[in-house]
């Protein structure tokens, strides 16, 4: 299956400044390049939703201060992840039915969490 030909969603979410330097490095130091910040994200998706605590990890996605949310960042997710994801905002709505904005919540935390691993 061609590139073009899977499905993808466009998502954006709110991060600091800070965040968004430490992915752009990531990704650089990673090998993917000026255009790989998608495939970055997927692979800390992945990661985060294989450990069993993740629904305990989600609240470090929410610990940020709300003010230094200032910068917006947009990725493309495929459909395989948006599953994932799906899954996993109705695992931790299970958990915390009043938490709001599970699923940007769940990205800020994979990123963390990918960070934190390297």
């Amino acid at each position: 299956m061609s590139e073009s030909n899977k499905k993808s969603k466009k998502i954006t979410i709110r991060v600091s400044s800070r965040l968004r330097g430490e992915v752009q490095s990531a990704v650089n130091k990673a090998g993917f390049g000026s255009r790989g910040k998608s495939k970055w994200l997927k692979q800390a998706i992945a990661n985060f939703l294989k450990d069993p605590n993740f629904v305990d990890y989600v609240e470090h996605g929410t610990d940020i201060n709300q003010a230094e949310l200032n910068q917006v960042e947009a990725f493309y997710i495929d459909q395989e992840t948006i599953l994932k994801l799906k899954e996993a905002v109705l695992t931790v709505r299970v958990k915390y039915p009043m938490f709001e904005g599970v699923q940007s919540a769940l990205i800020r935390a994979a990123i963390v969490y990918s960070l934190m691993l390297k």
